[in-house]
Parts: structure tokens; sequence; C-alpha cells
């Protein structure tokens, strides 16, 4: 018989749960790794993951030295010109996260406020975009930026709500203030510039895993109690 072909997946070392773990701690799981497996599966492929910082796992897809990413990578115009998508997995928005005892009703509310946005990311360039004149601290990761909210370095954060909703199931003192008008986004595949025929097979196995309740099956175990 014939060794499967390898599928070189890059994965964000950042770690956005439910998305998907720490590849590296004891137990490794997530949405996109049930997904992904079914995905392998079905177009007979092992997957061999690469674990880096976004920016990093982006020189080596340009390189070829991975075939895809799967790490909640948000689908954009300026990254369909230089990347290769899949059909959307997810579609979500953009939340802010505040204490419990916080209150948000518009986007008034936000004045004089210092937000936490993880850089590098679709909620940073939203941010930097809507509030100009606000304090913006950054953090490198997800758990840095709500460990400042915790310890009250910040006021609110800016977060991709299902990775927010997997922080809320962990801590309970902190909750969606609002969802921020206009921020409608979708994750996807992210393949290399050109890669049609992959693309063509992962949305053909999309498509299968939708057909066939795979798809909603692992919906409902990852994001039953997430708010989106």
């Amino acid at each position: 018989m014939a060794n499967k072909k390898i599928l070189k997946v890059g994965l964000d070392s950042a770690a956005p749960f439910p998305m998907h773990s720490n590849y590296n701690s004891k137990i490794f799981e997530g949405f996109e790794v049930d997904l992904l497996q079914a995905i392998a599966t079905y177009l007979n492929l092992n997957i061999q993951y690469e674990v880096s910082l976004w920016s990093n796992i982006l020189e080596k897809l340009f390189k070829g030295e991975l075939d895809t990413i799967c790490s909640a990578v948000t689908v954009t115009p300026s990254r369909q010109h230089i990347l290769e998508f899949s059909n959307p997995y997810l579609y979500f928005r953009l939340c802010a996260i505040v204490a419990d005892n916080v209150f948000l009703t518009n986007l008034q509310d936000f004045k004089n406020k210092t937000i936490g946005v993880r850089e590098a990311t679709e909620a940073e360039k939203y941010v930097r975009t809507q509030f100009p004149s606000n304090t913006i601290v950054f953090a490198a990761t997800n758990k840095e930026l709500y460990r400042k909210l915790q310890a009250g370095k910040i006021d609110l954060l800016v977060d991709d709500s299902p990775i927010a909703g997997g922080f809320l199931q962990k801590n309970k003192n902190l909750r969606i203030g609002m969802f921020l008008p206009n921020t409608d986004s979708a994750y996807a595949i992210a393949m290399k510039k050109g890669d049609k025929q992959l693309k063509l097979q992962f949305n053909e196995a999309l498509t299968f895993l939708r057909e066939n309740g795979t798809y909603q099956k692992l919906y409902k175990k990852w994001f039953e109690e997430i708010q989106f």
C-alpha cells in the first residue's frame, strides 16, 4: 500500500483556543484540529504540523515549506492578494470584552478607555482605525491580553468572538460588552497563491463534511456555549 502524502500545516504558536490549543501541551485539541483531521481523512493525507509565530509560518508558506495554514486566519482583501483561501469554515464578529460590572452600549462608550489588542491581527487594525485617540496596549498572545484585563491594566479588549468565547468559559468575571458593528469576518484555510488544485480539494472536502453532518457535529462540540 502506498504511503499517504504528507500535508504540512502551519500553526500560530499563540494557540487561539477553541480553534486549537497549544500544540506542545499535553492535550492538543480544538475545532480546527478536528476539522483538519476530517479533511485529511477524506483526502487520504497525513498531517504534519509546524508551530511558529504568524510572520514565520506565513514566510514558510510563501517559500513552499508549508502547504497550508489552519490557525484562525481571517480572510481579508489584502490577504487574498497574496494567499489562496479555501471556502470559509467559520463566520464571526469582533467583540469587546469587559469586566462583568462594565457596560457598553455603543462606540461612544469607548471614549478615554484603554483598549487591549493582540498585535498583528485584524482586531488591531480595527482598533487603530476606529479609536485613533485612545491608548492602545498590545499583547503578543491572547493569554497575555486577557491577563492584562484581569489585572486592570486595560479597560477592555477587542478580539475575535470565537476566541473570546474560549477565554470567557475559563474567566467567569469577564463578558462580552458588545459585538462591534460592521466586523463580519470569516476564517478559512490559507494556501500559497496559485495553489488552485489544493484549494479545490479542500473545498470538496469541506462540502462533503457539511453534507454528511460531520461539520455540524464539530461545530456543536466546540461552540455550543459560545456567542458569535
